[in-house]
């Protein structure tokens, strides 16, 4: 299930390695969440949006709105990772 195994010093830093992680996702969420609604208002399709955005080969990684910060759980809308 593992591929790579990445050490770190101690407990401590993988765990705050961890707390950066899913803070990055959350925040992300949060944000594209905000946008929807700015977009909706503006008569923009967010998921529209997200798919051009996608087409940057760097510098962007997608995160899709959903229910609070657990991201979309719709079966034609990939979960954010």
């Amino acid at each position: 299930m593992v591929k790579d195994v990445v050490p770190v010093s101690s407990t401590r830093v993988a765990e705050a390695c961890k707390i950066l992680e899913n803070t990055y996702r959350a925040v992300n969420i949060a944000l594209v969440n905000e946008l929807k609604v700015v977009f909706d208002a503006m008569g923009i399709d967010v998921w529209e949006v997200i798919a051009a955005a996608k087409t940057k080969p760097f510098g962007f990684q997608a995160f899709y709105p959903g229910p609070g910060l657990g991201g979309a759980l719709h079966p034609d809308r990939p979960v954010s990772t």
